[in-house]
């Protein structure tokens, strides 16, 4: 882990304490713990991943990418985890009450260019989404729902600036153009 990946992380941890927010961190690693159990692979991303990868924001739930949503879905409902109803894709921390959306590794939730990475490790411990995977999906789904998702793209702004990217950031080609006009605009508002 490099100085500026642990400071993010500290940064991260000192929000969710202050904000009172820290059974996100107590469900994560508990639904992660029962899918590595169950041999289900993981990948947390989402604002959870955002406060990992540099920038404090708030959030209330987490989001995890499976491979099979119904399969992990029902390993959680009967390890301390209740279905919502009206929602085949999150389930609920029966102690903490934080909500966790399960996303189709390999798919899509909306209509955005780039499909869901397909998580491949089976870890008791979390894998957090990378920058470079975080922030594709954020201006794929960004691009696929602009009006709706715009926090996806505030989030991809502040990103920019906790890890200070360098406009070169190798990203798909279905979002880097987007990726260079965000960071060609973040350079001219510092210009003025």
């Amino acid at each position: 882990m490099t100085t500026l990946e642990a400071a993010h992380r500290v940064r991260a941890q000192l929000l969710r304490k202050v904000s009172d927010s820290t059974d996100l961190s107590k469900a994560m690693r508990k639904a992660v713990r029962v899918l590595a159990e169950a041999n289900i692979p993981s990948l947390v991303v989402g604002g959870y991943a955002v406060q990992e990868n540099g920038y404090a924001r708030f959030t209330s739930d987490v989001d995890i990418v499976v491979p099979d949503v119904a399969a992990a879905r029902g390993v959680l409902s009967i390890n301390g985890f209740r279905e919502n109803p009206g929602s085949s894709m999150t389930v609920t921390d029966r102690v903490s009450k934080v909500e966790i959306d399960l996303l189709p590794g390999g798919g899509s939730v909306g209509p955005g260019p780039l499909k869901f990475p397909m998580p491949v490790v089976v870890s008791a411990q979390p894998t957090i989404a990378d920058l470079r995977t975080l922030v594709e999906i954020k201006l794929s789904t960004y691009l696929g729902s602009p009006m709706s998702r715009a926090r996806d793209l505030g989030d991809v702004v502040e990103l920019i600036k906790a890890n200070k990217m360098p406009q070169n950031f190798a990203l798909n080609p279905a979002v880097q153009s987007k990726y260079d006009e965000v960071w060609i605009d973040l350079k001219r508002e510092e210009l003025r």
